[in-house]
């Protein structure tokens, strides 16, 4: 017996074997649509990361510069235990030449060793000025001005170590060619590190009322101010325009007293300009500022007992379709030029300012 199963006729579509020119173009302006939303997305955000990381750096540089010249501005006219710098002495061998003094800028000789006056600044200073007050500075280091210049002089705030804790420093680890001071409260002595033995030997070093010798510290000056660059490349480390990626950037730098010599050290990047306001304790003298002043004559700069610090931190980059020119960068101290950044300047830039107290001078003229 068969069973008849009735036959189906099963029709199928068309396959699609392609897409038409219309699918096509709309397809591709879809993609299109697609791409250049994705484009702009990454291009806002990473100018946005370009501008925040520009802010960020700007607000890490103005805090380092400030770093800087505070604490060196706090710190300055510590000598140790002495109460005073007129009872500090030079021992035959602290000398360090002409280092950075001159006929303008004495004393000529030890210029760096002059305690008595810890704090000093100097305004107006161009590159075409700078060598001739500054003997370490050279022309081509220093920021198109005028500009200022500050001197700030001390002991380091750190003790030589003790290797033993016996109170006798004669074990003690000294730089031969460095410049020590030794404080006791009835007097001080700053010496090169070679000749510590031969000041304990004839008795003309420091001691304390116990018998132990008194504390010896480093002595350091520093000189502030701004070199155009901060990579220099020209010969002797001098800035050319080339430097810096044919971009120079603005640093603060410093001397330091190395051995009984100036040396460079760039700091902080960024830093287009600086300004230095400068407050005095004159009548009566109880360490409380009386005026305020940007340029003290000489017999004042030992009355200085707080200085207000602005810097000017401009990026080191520029920013695409960014424009600074038009505005105008005004310290407020009535002295320093007002800044107008030139036609197609793109960088951008912001001041910061702060007070310090020169602690131990205030201290001092408070007792």
């Amino acid at each position: 017996m068969s069973i008849l199963v009735p036959h189906r006729h099963v029709h199928f579509r068309g396959t699609q074997l392609g897409l038409t020119l219309v699918e096509l173009m709309i397809g591709i302006t879809v993609g299109l649509f697609i791409t250049l939303g994705l484009l702009i997305l990454v291009s806002n955000t990473s100018r946005s990361y370009k501008i925040q990381d520009d802010f960020a750096r700007i607000q890490e540089n103005g805090v380092a510069a400030l770093h800087y010249l505070g604490d060196d501005i706090r710190m300055s006219g510590f000598y140790g235990l002495s109460t005073s710098s007129g009872v500090i002495t030079l021992d035959a061998s602290a000398t360090t030449g002409t280092d950075c003094g001159s006929g303008g800028n004495p004393p000529t000789a030890n210029w760096a060793l002059d305690v008595a006056t810890p704090v000093i600044g100097f305004s107006g200073v161009t590159p075409g000025t700078v060598n001739g007050t500054f003997p370490c500075i050279a022309s081509a280091n220093f920021q198109a001005g005028p500009q200022q210049v500050v001197v700030i002089r001390s002991a380091s705030g750190y003790r030589i170590p003790d290797p033993n804790g016996d109170g006798n420093l004669s074990d003690a680890v000294l730089d031969n060619s460095s410049l020590y001071l030794q404080s006791a409260p009835t007097g001080g002595v700053v010496f090169k590190g070679s000749a510590f033995a031969g000041l304990k030997a004839s008795g003309l070093s420091k001691g304390l009322s116990t018998g132990a010798d008194a504390p010896i510290y480093e002595y350091q000056t520093h000189v502030y101010y701004i070199r155009p660059c901060s990579r220099p490349t020209g010969a002797g480390s001098t800035c050319r325009a080339s430097d810096d990626g044919g971009r120079p950037i603005p640093t603060l730098v410093r001397q330091e007293l190395v051995g009984n010599s100036m040396t460079e050290v760039p700091l902080v990047e960024g830093v287009e300009a600086m300004s230095l306001v400068y407050m005095l304790d004159l009548n009566p003298i109880d360490g409380v500022p009386d005026r305020v002043t940007f340029s003290p004559t000489l017999a004042e700069w030992a009355s200085v007992i707080a200085v207000r610090v602005s810097v000017l931190i401009r990026a080191t980059t520029p920013t695409a379709g960014y424009s600074d020119q038009g505005k105008t960068y005004d310290f407020g101290d009535g002295t320093t030029p007002v800044i107008t950044p030139p036609a197609g300047d793109a960088f951008k830039r912001h001041i910061f300012s702060q007070t310090y107290q020169v602690r131990n001078n205030a201290q001092r003229r408070g007792a």
